[in-house]
Parts: structure tokens; C-alpha cells; sequence
């Protein structure tokens, strides 16, 4: 990410590879993370599949949702290469975002563009499901 000034609650902790970092359900989210290095992948299940709706790249973060809304994880962070990454928690988050106009724009930026994508992604699967319905006759 890059921007200068930032204070984070815990420099430069290591995953290996496959590590889970959390997973989709995890109540009490206490921090957000901050990719130094490697590759993150986020996976949610849909059933009895694991869909990958993410990979992220050293400069990326991920976990703010849950530490903004206090809510469950959403989906489960995994390393998909080693990393390093730093956290911030809520705390240091908040001051982040009041002492930092570029932080909290990037947050905002990041937080728009994932859920246009999402919004595209829930459009094309509409489009898919409506197609099939035609081409199998289904109703309901």
C-alpha cells in the first residue's frame, strides 16, 4: 500500500504456505492484515464448494470488513505462498483513518472496487442461472 505514517499494532508476522490465517464464521475479528510479501488467497464456501474470491499481492489488505462491521469473517484468508504480513487492530485502525486522508481513501477505494466486482460477479452468475432455467424449461 505504501502510504507513509501508518502505525500498525504488530510488525512482520510469517505464514507458511497452506497456513489458514482465519477462517469464514471466525467471531471476534481483533485485527486486519497488511501483506509485506507473498500471495493471500480468500476462499468462501458455497456448499460443498470452495470458491476463490481473491488473490491478493504484497501492498494488498485484507480483513477490514469484520473490523469495521464487528460481524463474522466472511470468507477464510490463506497463504498461498509464505508471507509476511503486518496487523493492525481496530484501535489503531480507527486512528489511522482520522490522522491519515490518504489511508481512509484508499480503504474507501478498495472497500468500492471489491464490491463493484462483486456486483459484476453476482450479474454474470444471474445471467448464467437465467440461461440454464431457459434451456431446461425449469419454473419456480
Amino acid at each position: 500500500m505504501g502510504i507513509k505514517g501508518l502505525l500498525y499494532t504488530e510488525k512482520k508476522i510469517h505464514f507458511k504456505e497452506g497456513d489458514v490465517i482465519f477462517k469464514e464464521l471466525d467471531e471476534g475479528a481483533q485485527e486486519m492484515y497488511f501483506i509485506d510479501s507473498g500471495r493471500v488467497k480468500i476462499v468462501k464456501k458455497v456448499g460443498d464448494t470452495e470458491a476463490t474470491l481473491a488473490t491478493l499481492d504484497e501492498g494488498d489488505f485484507f480483513g477490514e470488513m469484520s473490523l469495521i462491521s464487528g460481524n463474522k469473517r466472511s470468507a477464510t484468508a490463506i497463504a498461498f505462498t509464505d508471507c509476511k504480513v503486518h496487523t493492525m487492530d481496530k484501535k489503531t485502525f480507527e486512528y489511522n483513518l482520522s490522522n491519515n486522508i490518504k489511508f481512509m481513501r484508499t480503504i474507501l477505494e478498495t472497500l468500492t472496487r471489491r464490491l463493484e466486482e462483486t456486483d459484476t460477479n453476482l450479474k454474470r452468475h444471474i445471467q448464467r442461472i437465467s440461461r440454464l432455467t431457459k434451456v431446461f424449461n425449469v419454473t419456480g
